[in-house]
């Protein structure tokens, strides 16, 4: 087991990348507390832990808040007398350019998707020098390296946590923290369902991205990450995109899609 023991600290696991990765930790030994807003989903989390011999709890937290995210970490602390790894992986994505983001869209996006990043692990930082290290794996995203059209909160959230990520790993380095960042492309998860939904051309829309990773293929990368497999990786930012990045951002139509398209319009 790879991270037999550890204590793993995973927001945004009720559903997607988040939930995939709570499960592939326990099954991999750590001991789970799941911080998220999504109290039903997350519990079903946690059931099919336990259903499989793991551990896992749950903490209602809103991620955008300072006061939920600490409140997290001392919970986990309280519980557990530590916190080993950190995953910060909840997240939002909705579309739309300058114009059409409202200035509360754009506020909730950044809260949720960058700051959310900064209040956890400022919370966990402390124990986890106190402890002798760590280790904390952010959710960033291909496409804070490169941009498509209409989706300008989320890029800009998404770059912000990649600099993030890379400036925390050269502060606390000498700490013994490593920190990270995972960086999906098209993932086939409820946050992209409901993107996909908002557009013009869903159907369209769903083709044009090809083949897309399922959770538990991001998952894999984000335990890479938090084992001691990784431990040279610092500031590194791992990039699971099919292709994507190194083709600029253009991945569309250079690979059929993969498995049933949910937004096919069936034919009379």
């Amino acid at each position: 087991m790879r991270l037999k023991g550890k204590i793993a600290v995973i927001t945004g696991a009720a559903t997607g990348i988040g939930a995939a990765t709570a499960k592939l930790f326990a099954k991999e030994g750590a001991k789970i507390v799941i911080g998220d807003i999504n109290e039903t989903d997350a519990m079903k989390t946690i059931e099919e832990i336990k259903k499989e011999g793991g551990e896992a709890v749950f903490c209602k937290t809103d991620v955008s808040k300072w006061e939920d995210c600490k409140n997290l970490i001392d919970f986990a602390v309280k519980k557990y007398g530590r916190v080993d790894i950190l995953h910060n992986n909840a997240g939002i994505g909705p579309l739309g350019d300058a114009e059409s983001t409202s200035v509360e869209l754009w506020n909730k996006v950044l809260a949720v998707n960058l700051s959310s990043v900064f209040y956890c692990s400022k919370a966990v930082i402390p124990y986890m020098k106190k402890q002798g290290g760590g280790v904390i794996v952010n959710t960033a995203s291909n496409w804070g390296f490169v941009a498509q059209p209409g989706w300008e909160a989320y890029h800009a959230s998404k770059g912000g946590v990649v600099m993030l990520t890379k400036a925390m790993a050269i502060d606390y380095a000498k700490y013994n923290i490593r920190i990270n960042a995972l960086c999906p492309g098209y993932v086939d998860t409820p946050l992209l369902r409901k993107a996909v939904a908002a557009s013009a051309d869903p159907e369209k829309e769903w083709e044009d991205m090809g083949k897309l990773a399922t959770p538990l293929e991001m998952a894999y990368g984000a335990l890479f990450l938090a084992s001691d497999e990784s431990s040279h990786a610092v500031g590194t930012c791992l990039i699971l995109d099919n292709g994507e990045t190194a083709r600029g951002g253009m991945v569309r139509d250079h690979l059929p899609a993969k498995g049933e398209n949910p937004f096919k319009k069936s034919k009379k």
